[in-house]
């Protein structure tokens, strides 16, 4: 038999596969994308309004004006507002306004990863003395410290 005698009509192609409709594949790829665009800007918007970090620059302030004008009982009051306003933040007023002396202490090291033993007494008793004599440079290495390993979010 030849082939050539049969009838048959030019090889047909198929058309060009088209890029839409997307491949389910594609939609969970586009999901996963706008999914973790979104959580990567919740995520730096949070961190950008953290008060732990408006007060570790304003705490940056507070050094730089101590070390021009070596006031310690300016620097151990603005420190200790500076300490009591970011709890107040982090913490219901409630819990911490009222707290002073000893129990202020106890709040300071509960509430970071501060130790008992790290505290400088000063905090305790400084603000209410005339004339005060610490070490400034323990004060400043507390205080930063604290600052950044406060426990707590936007009002816990």
């Amino acid at each position: 038999m030849d082939y050539s005698q049969i009838p048959l009509r030019e090889m047909q192609m198929p058309d060009a596969i088209g890029w839409w409709p997307l491949a389910p594949g594609w939609w969970l790829l586009l999901l996963l994308v706008v999914c973790g665009i979104a959580a990567l800007f919740f995520y730096i918007r949070k961190k950008l309004k953290d008060p732990k970090r408006f007060a570790l620059r304003e705490f940056k302030i507070i050094v730089e004006r101590f070390h021009s004008s070596e006031d310690k009982a300016a620097l151990l009051m603005e420190c200790n507002g500076l300490l009591k306003r970011l709890a107040i933040t982090l913490y219901p007023r409630k819990k911490v306004a009222h707290l002073s002396g000893h129990e202020w202490l106890a709040f300071l090291a509960g509430s970071s990863a501060v130790s008992r033993a790290e505290l400088p007494e000063i905090i305790q008793a400084g603000p209410y003395q005339q004339n005060v004599d610490f070490d400034a440079d323990e004060l400043m290495l507390f205080c930063k410290r604290w600052l950044k390993t406060v426990k707590g979010g936007a009002n816990v």
